[in-house]
C-alpha cells in the first residue's frame, strides 16, 4: 500500500473514530486532517465545538465547516489576513465537492435526506477525505510534483 493510500486509510479511521467518540462533525473532520499532516491541533476542538448540527441551528453542515476549518489550519501562514486566495480557492472547491457528494451544504436538508446518526457518520468521513483529496492536490501543486 502507498503512502496516499495509508494516508486515507487513517484519515478515515480517525474521522470515524472522533465521531464514535462523541466529537461533533466538524471537530472529527478538522482534527482527523490536521494530524494527518502533523499539524497543530491546539485550540481545534474548542475552535469546532459550536459548528456540529449546522452549528446547531441546522445551517451549514459542520463536516463541511470542519473541512474548511482544516484547509485554513494548513494552507494559511502565521500572517495570513483577510481574503487568502489559495484558501478561498480550497474553500470554494471543497463547497463544489460536496455539493457533488451530498447535494446541498445545509445540515438541515442532508439530516431529512437520510437517516441520522447513519448519515451524519458517512457525510464526516466522506468529508474527512475529499479535504483529504484537496490538501494532497495543492501539497503536490505546491512541490510540483
Amino acid at each position: 500500500m502507498d503512502n496516499r493510500q495509508e494516508l486515507y486509510k487513517r484519515v478515515k479511521k480517525r474521522a470515524k473514530w472522533y465521531f464514535e467518540q462523541d466529537y461533533n462533525c466538524a471537530q472529527a473532520v478538522a482534527l482527523s486532517n490536521i494530524e494527518a499532516f502533523g499539524g497543530r491541533t491546539e485550540g481545534i476542538i474548542q475552535l469546532a465545538a459550536g459548528f456540529g448540527k449546522g452549528m446547531n441551528a441546522g445551517c451549514s453542515c459542520g463536516a463541511f465547516a470542519g473541512g474548511i476549518m482544516a484547509l485554513g489550519r494548513l494552507l494559511s501562514g502565521p500572517d495570513s489576513r483577510g481574503f487568502d486566495r489559495q484558501i478561498e480557492e480550497a474553500a470554494a472547491e471543497l463547497h463544489q465537492r460536496f455539493v457533488s457528494e451530498f447535494g446541498l451544504t445545509c445540515c438541515k436538508g442532508l439530516r431529512n435526506k437520510l437517516s441520522l446518526l447513519n448519515k451524519c457518520k458517512k457525510i464526516t468521513v466522506t468529508t474527512a477525505t475529499l479535504t483529504l483529496e484537496l490538501l494532497l492536490a495543492k501539497q503536490a501543486k505546491a512541490t510540483g510534483a
